[in-house]
């Protein structure tokens, strides 16, 4: 039995859902971030755009205990943990040495509750494209996460979580993240080079994550946690306008699927997708061309925010889940 389910509901407030003992967070895009005491609750201060409200859902089958640790909220259902925490950055060029803090932290309360393989980690901070001291905080970031990865893995290359880092409005290093008991399957894309081979002109550290992770939770079920994916093609960006952008992304999309799909053990359906789109640029027709592209059924939710490159427009992540028929391999 699959441990969870990830859906999009329409927003309610705050606090609404909380007293579901089987829920395992509860996601919501707010340009402001509210302090929160359930350990489940979570609020990325990043605007969605066409005037809706929509809250981000994972749902246990089982009973759901929740906690916190060395600062770090979490939840966990038996077979699925969640963890989440939010730190100040205490000066400007801090952000490298936070973040090598935050995965050190965070490795130790996921090994200490028995979930010591990372599936996915999200990661949310300010002026991600903005030099200091001659370096872009994208790269630092991406050098204080190597400095804990390299560490603490011991396949380093074989065991990278899937990943998105996006820039906000909101102070601080904002990360949350799905650990397991037992290992996924790390999924690149024959269309890309792999991040962490990225030549040295994107940074004296590698970015250090897979471009997606194929989980087999047992009896047939599968999920595809499906990294931040743009315009990028070995390890070039692609195109300087929005729709050229949006065609290139979609055509790594359906690449980084197939590959998955070939590695699964029963057919993956995309089940939802979240589209970052830098300010001022009108989001109307990506959701056609998307629409287009992977049909009408697959809810999509469009934020505001910066993407890891400066000259990215746009940056979709997503989930793909298997349901219940294993393949028919003598077909």
């Amino acid at each position: 039995m699959v441990p969870f389910t990830v859906f999009y509901s329409d927003d309610t407030p705050a606090g609404a859902g909380l007293d579901d003992a089987r829920l395992l967070t509860l996601i919501r895009f707010e340009e402001r971030t509210p302090a929160q005491s359930d350990p489940r609750a979570v609020t990325v201060a990043l605007a969605e755009l066409g005037g809706t409200r929509t809250a981000e859902i994972w749902r246990s089958t089982r009973p759901v205990r929740i906690g916190v640790r060395a600062g770090i909220h979490h939840a966990s259902d038996g077979e699925a943990l969640f963890l989440h925490l939010r730190l100040d950055e205490y000066a400007l060029d801090a952000l490298q040495p936070l973040t090598a803090i935050v995965y050190r932290r965070l490795s130790a309360v996921a090994g200490a509750l028995g979930y010591p393989y990372f599936l996915r980690i999200w990661h949310y901070f300010p002026r991600i494209n903005q030099e200091y001291q001659g370096v872009e905080r994208y790269r630092a970031f991406c050098a204080g996460r190597y400095q804990a990865l390299e560490a603490e893995l011991t396949a380093f290359e074989t065991q990278l979580p899937a990943a998105s880092a996006i820039g906000t409005d909101s102070p601080g290093l904002q990360l949350y993240a799905l650990a397991a008991k037992e290992p996924g399957v790390q999924i690149e894309n024959p269309r890309q080079v792999s991040a962490f081979h990225y030549p040295p002109q994107y940074g004296r550290r590698s970015p250090s994550f897979s471009r997606a992770v194929l989980k087999n939770w047992g009896e047939g079920h599968e999920h595809l946690y499906i990294s931040g994916t743009a315009s990028i093609v070995g390890h070039a960006s692609q195109h300087g306008d929005l729709l050229p952008q949006l065609a290139e992304t979609l055509a790594n999309l359906e690449a980084l699927l197939a590959e998955a799909d070939r590695r699964a053990m029963t057919p993956l359906e995309l089940t939802l997708l979240k589209i970052y789109v830098r300010p001022n640029l009108d989001p109307a027709p990506l959701r056609d061309r998307i629409v287009q592209t992977f049909g009408a059924n697959v809810p999509l939710l469009f934020l505001r925010a910066d993407i890891c490159r400066q000259e990215l427009l746009l940056e979709i992540e997503g989930l793909a889940t298997s349901g219940n028929h294993p393949r028919d391999n003598a077909s």
